[in-house]
């Protein structure tokens, strides 16, 4: 089951954008994808919003940091596997306190399994994509990622961006893992 919804979500982000940029082909895959599933998009505000809403309250709608720094790894495991198909188990993430109380960082690490490496390169031939399969990994998670932007400005009732800091891979056997850095501000 978790190989198939991941292979329907390689079928619409690849077949759709063909990993390609111009046009905000590639970005707009990724956001239609978030926005696929209004009940998944609801269960996800609805879990986190409240949270945001006591932090409010107890803290201070100006302590960001602080709050992401304690939700921040919920909020982005929960979005990855939960809006994306990436696996629970397979991924770590950690957020911290940036320069001010509203600028974050943190990293996502995911590992891709064997099988969700075989269903990349499947997909990516049937689409003729010639491309290295880290540079398309990295695609897919980091714009999983970034299209996490209009849900948390939405948590957070203000304009919040996430940017991607440091790529590095790793190897494990034949797992292929990503290390994401991220930066997040108000913006």
């Amino acid at each position: 089951m978790a190989n198939q919804r991941f292979e329907e979500f390689l079928e619409r982000v690849i077949g759709t954008s063909r990993l390609e940029l111009a046009g905000g082909r590639l970005a707009n895959a990724f956001l239609d994808e978030s926005q696929r599933s209004e009940l998944t998009l609801k269960e996800f505000l609805n879990t986190f919003y409240p949270f945001w809403e006591i932090w409010k309250k107890t803290k201070g709608g100006h302590m960001i940091s602080p709050f992401i720094e304690e939700k921040g790894p919920s909020i982005f495991k929960i979005w990855l596997s939960l809006v994306f198909p990436f696996n629970y188990s397979q991924l770590q993430t950690d957020s911290e306190k940036g320069g001010s109380l509203v600028d974050t960082q943190g990293f996502v690490e995911y590992t891709y399994s064997p099988a969700e490496r075989q269903l990349v390169k499947k997909i990516c031939e049937k689409y003729q994509i010639v491309m290295p399969e880290r540079e398309v990994t990295r695609i897919l998670i980091t714009n999983a990622i970034k299209s996490l932007d209009p849900s948390i400005s939405k948590i957070l009732e203000t304009n919040y961006r996430l940017f991607i800091d440091k790529i590095d891979f790793f190897e494990k056997e034949e797992n292929l893992g990503i290390r994401v850095g991220f930066v997040g501000r108000i913006g």
